[in-house]
């Protein structure tokens, strides 16, 4: 019985590497809810979780009104129809439903999320619904794909956060165009913005294996938008959007990898922002100065992380454009240590992604310790404002939780904990993430697309913890490296026992070994791991995103998998 314990512990860690809901099962599909874009507030869509289906609320709503049903997903696979109007979960009714920003996702959100996370963790994981159909109340039950809860400690030595982080960089790697770029996008510039921040959650993974699709993106940056920079005439080339975009993704990739190749085109973007800051610190969406002169600090704060990031790689930076900039960001700031749209429009309304940016960019480059405080301390004040970035709500989340992991990091787990709930809507019963936009106006995140934006979003919280990244704490340069064919036979040669050894020095010795991609017999499943020992043909592999301890039978393991056992270790 403690065998089959060890088995299922180790499938189940495999089974949600590849979204499937129960081992031997094939994956539910990935559902992208249907979303209508209400800049008013008046109506929010958001989506259901592992239900698999589109709901809506409207102010003082305590009904979920289902929108849209996905094919074939748990939902539809229960009984639920568009039009049903979900009145309780588990048998208890939904408080009310606020569109105010600081409400966040109190009311029937964080009730279904809450319901979600602890139904799908049971023995037999149901959900029961009593919705309102053609005005008769009818009762739902509703099986679930199984995953365990989120753990105290998420997002750290968490298995649901772990395995949640795999399926979202699974889906940007089978879902990468061979351009690089991603689907969803409305075309003209948007794919260069789009590949620089969903490249960049491809690098948080910190895994050597994503590298290709990493590079892809790396090429499609470099050849596209950026190479009409001509430092002679800065009213030409990209927007000051995708010049920032782009650096701040090459600078991370250069300080993760340490390819310089990338260095040059790093300082042109760089240079390119600077001779765009106008003599008040102000700058626009290009070479003008948008809102009749007035400006946008957003395009300021991408500035002030490019050059941040690039002076780490040993970039040259502009002191007197970075201190014009910063002028203006401190004019703009308000009294409670937002940044505001600019100095002509201070306000927190919609101040998350400038304010946590900046803070970010701050203490990257060491400035004004002062103002990144104050900044960090908003982020936590305002904590359920944060997917409300103006357009733009994964800038918000992102960027956000950077300002707040740089500014103020006692406060990210808080921080990370009040948006289980959303973590927990966003989770499709395939694994990955799907969108969940603000209670206003996600627009700017419809030009980039908003599947694989909603999965890089998640990817980058949830990394956000650890300290690969630069723009996360990171200070280690040449962080990921990638093992050669030759650099890992060689470790399986020198862990593999000599002759004469004892089981317990072969167990040490494979203790040594280095972690690897492990694959079922059937191929179906996945887990990076290393070997700890081999024990009475079962295989003891360590973890490596919570290093967890799990057994399987050798048996289970594909061809090559045992070969390389053999090798390090004895039966």
């Amino acid at each position: 019985m403690a065998s089959i314990r060890r088995y299922l512990s180790v499938t189940t860690a495999l089974v949600f590497i590849v979204g499937s809901s129960a081992l031997g099962q094939s994956p539910y599909p990935y559902y992208a809810p249907k979303l209508q874009n209400s800049k008013d507030g008046q109506v929010h869509d958001f989506p259901l979780g592992v239900l698999s289906a589109t709901g809506r609320l409207e102010p003082g709503a305590t009904a979920i009104v289902v929108r849209d049903v996905g094919p074939d997903g748990p939902g539809q696979r229960g009984g639920l129809q568009v039009g049903d109007a979900i009145v309780a979960i588990q048998g208890k009714a939904m408080p009310p439903y606020s569109n105010e920003l600081d409400a966040g996702l109190a009311g029937p959100q964080a009730v279904l999320a809450s319901a979600l996370d602890e139904r799908c963790s049971q023995p037999d994981p149901k959900l029961k619904l009593t919705v309102v159909r053609d005005g008769k109340q009818v009762p739902l039950e509703i099986s679930l794909p199984a995953s365990p809860r989120f753990a105290r400690t998420f997002p750290l030595q968490c298995q649901k956060a772990a395995a949640y982080r795999r399926a979202a960089y699974q889906w940007l790697i089978d879902n990468q165009r061979s351009d690089g770029t991603w689907p969803g996008h409305i075309g003209g510039d948007s794919p260069d913005y789009q590949v620089s921040y969903v490249g960049l959650a491809l690098l948080s993974a910190g895994d050597p294996q994503y590298l290709p699709a990493i590079q892809k993106a790396v090429s499609f940056v470099r050849g596209h938008r950026i190479t009409g920079i001509d430092l002679n005439d800065p009213t030409a080339g990209p927007k000051n959007w995708i010049a920032g975009a782009a650096a701040i993704f090459l600078a991370e990739y250069c300080l993760a990898t340490g390819d310089e190749a990338v260095l040059p085109d790093i300082q042109k973007c760089c240079d390119l922002l600077a001779k765009r800051v106008a003599p008040n610190g102000r700058m626009g969406h290009h070479y003008e100065i948008t809102y009749g002169g007035g400006g946008l600090t957003i395009v300021n704060t991408h500035a002030h992380l490019a050059w941040g990031l690039a002076d780490k790689c040993g970039g040259r930076i502009d002191a007197a454009a970075w201190n014009r900039s910063l002028g203006e960001i401190a004019k703009a700031m308000t009294s409670n240590g937002a940044v505001g749209y600019s100095s002509g429009a201070r306000g927190d309304n919609d101040a998350p992604a400038r304010t946590g940016g900046m803070a970010a960019a701050l203490v990257i480059s060491g400035q004004r310790p002062d103002l990144a405080a104050a900044m960090g301390r908003w982020l936590i004040l305002k904590n359920n404002r944060m997917r409300h970035a103006h357009t733009n709500c994964a800038m918000g989340l992102f960027f956000g939780t950077a300002g707040i992991k740089q500014a103020n990091p006692r406060q990210l787990p808080s921080h990370l904990q009040n948006w289980l709930p959303y973590f927990e809507l966003c989770r499709s019963a395939h694994g990955a993430a799907s969108y969940f936009g603000s209670k206003r106006n996600f627009g700017g995140d419809e030009y980039l697309g908003l599947a694989p934006l909603a999965n890089a979003t998640i990817a980058l919280m949830l990394a956000s913890a650890e300290d690969k990244l630069f723009l996360f704490g990171g200070k280690t340069k040449g962080w990921l490296t990638k093992a050669s064919p030759s650099d890992l036979a060689d470790a399986a040669a020198k862990s593999k026992p000599r002759p004469g050894t004892s089981k317990s020095d072969a167990t040490a010795a494979a203790g040594t070994a280095p972690y690897r991609t492990w694959t079922s017999a059937d191929g179906q499943y996945r887990v990076v791991a290393k070997l700890v020992k081999l024990e009475d043909k079962t295989v003891h592999l360590e973890r490596k995103d919570d290093g967890e301890i799990v057994a399987v039978p050798l048996a289970k393991l594909s061809a090559d998998d045992r070969l390389v056992v053999r090798s390090q270790a004895h039966d």
